[in-house]
């Protein structure tokens, strides 16, 4: 694992490219990253280390930023899988090395977790204002410039914490078309209208496609008729959705497991469902050839010249017209079943819970990342050194090797003991590796000290003594608030509440 393919030139320039392309889709929903993208396709032309063959895959880049989540940046490893893979594999870590490995992962651990330890009471503190689940009794009233001013900081920090967990902000244009009127599975069209929300944002982790288990009946039917097998859902693995409502003053803060990526227009509470045009069509026609029927009967009576076929002609379409709403009324049960469903057994966490959890994954995405950064520079040295102590090894040998060449070898251990495909970026973890004094950066070259030298650089256990911020909204013994709850406020958000959901 110590020999690595040097990587060609323009491939190392798309890493650079994409890193910058990625804070700009953040905010301008990647427009600005595709201009970005072309005017830098521009410059290679003029070089000679790009040719023809290379533009294809610029384009393929641009196609790819238009929707960063199909990039997939998660480690499907938890941190005691990687460190166990990591002393069980050959040639990789010396009998000394693997002595002191779980110390040092500990220690690592520990210099993480202090990273971390402020940033959960932060987020907690900033969003006590605009918590819809809140149940202390408020000791001060927030006017709205407050609240506002607290739900933009939130949101900033939420989603600096959200890049750090390796999730990604699906861009506005996305959202929007998978908003848009669109038939959902069970056959019934439904929409969102976004202009109803003054913050509409989701934040996506990984994909999936499972592969489908299709019955005899239908494999045989595709095999008779020759037609082409319908892919497999797309999944998105996990989705984080921060929404509020116009005129309303909370911010509710969801995340969701193993939603198809058709189908965001479930996780909101507000939307339309409407027959499909083809029901529709039918149901109209049958309609108005029953009124026909209807109408010519009663003129035939009137004028004493009855026609029995009329009568007739107005049952069967009748029958097809209530076939056709039945037909209606089930698929959109369907839906509201299917709804419940991702509401009920899909919620992972909610709103004050949400930040903890999302802090949790971004401190174990830290961690795996700064583990697997350190100990691929480690192990890239000369095959003469493993049987070298550690204290005897100096930081000039282990690593030496570029930031773009250690993405590709984690990359590839990666696949390897798992068989998916990552994008690694170690920009973060080489900043936090070297804040913690354990490596360094001359010339464009990573380097590490030994696992001695780590172990007595980094911190022996986390800081548990923190200051705890300022919560005002708690009130001790029986010094109740000046601002209680009523039933009349409770009717009052009740009858806000009614005004939308899935009509």
């Amino acid at each position: 694992m110590a020999n690595f393919c040097r990587r060609p030139l323009f491939t190392a320039f798309q890493r650079i490219i994409k890193r910058s392309d990625h804070n700009i889709a953040a905010s301008e929903y990647g427009r600005g990253a595709v201009y970005l993208v072309l005017q830098h396709q521009r410059r290679f032309k003029t070089d000679d280390v790009t040719s023809e063959k290379n533009v294809p895959a610029v384009q393929d880049e641009i196609k790819e930023e238009e929707d960063p989540t199909k990039v997939e940046r998660f480690i499907p490893l938890t941190r005691w899988s990687i460190f166990r893979y990591m002393m069980q594999q050959k040639d990789f870590l010396s009998e000394e090395e693997r002595k002191k490995f779980e110390e040092f992962s500990g220690h690592l651990d520990s210099a993480v977790e202090n990273k971390f330890l402020g940033i959960r009471q932060e987020l907690k503190s900033l969003f006590d204002p605009i918590n819809p689940d809140k149940d202390t009794v408020a000791t001060r009233q927030w006017n709205r410039r407050e609240r506002l001013d607290n739900e933009f900081w939130l949101l900033q920090k939420l989603t600096s914490i959200m890049e750090k967990a390796n999730f990604r902000e699906i861009p506005k244009h996305i959202v929007e078309k998978a908003l848009t009127e669109h038939t959902a599975s069970e056959g019934v069209l439904v929409s969102v209208n976004p202009d109803k929300y003054d913050i509409l944002r989701f934040w996506a982790l990984g994909r999936e496609a499972p592969p489908p288990q299709l019955p005899l009946s239908q494999r045989l039917y595709y095999r008779v008729t020759r037609k082409p097998v319908p892919g497999p859902m797309e999944y998105f693995k996990r989705v984080v959705v921060a929404v509020r409502l116009k005129r309303d003053q909370k911010l509710t803060l969801k995340i969701f497991k193993e939603v198809p990526t058709n189908a965001l227009e479930q996780l909101l509470p507000d939307g339309k469902i409407k027959m499909s045009r083809l029901d529709r069509g039918i149901l109209v026609t049958s309609a108005g050839i029953a009124s026909f029927g209807i109408l010519a009967k009663a003129v035939t009576y009137l004028a004493n010249y009855p026609v029995n076929w009329t009568l007739i002609m107005t049952g069967v379409t009748g029958l097809i017209g209530f076939r056709a709403w039945t037909v209606y009324k089930n698929r959109r049960n369907n839906y509201v079943v299917q709804l419940n469903r991702m509401l009920y057994f899909k919620n992972i966490a909610n709103n004050r819970a949400l930040l903890t959890h999302l802090v949790d994954r971004a401190e174990d995405e830290t961690y795996k990342e700064a583990l697997l950064s350190y100990t691929c520079l480690l192990t890239n040295r000369p095959p003469s050194l493993r049987d070298v102590q550690s204290s005897q090894q100096l930081p000039a040998e282990l690593g030496g090797i570029p930031s773009v060449q250690l993405e590709r070898h984690i990359e590839e251990w990666v696949r390897d003991k798992t068989g998916t495909a990552i994008e690694f970026d170690c920009e973060e973890s080489v900043k936090l590796l070297d804040s913690f004094g354990i490596l360094s950066q001359s010339d464009d070259k990573l380097n590490v000290v030994p696992l001695d030298t780590a172990i007595r650089t980094l911190p022996d256990k986390p800081i548990t003594v923190l200051e705890r911020a300022d919560e005002h909204d708690i009130v001790e013994g029986y010094d109740r608030a000046y601002y209680k709850e009523t039933e009349e406020k409770y009717k009052e958000e009740d009858r806000k509440n009614r005004k939308f959901g899935w009509f």
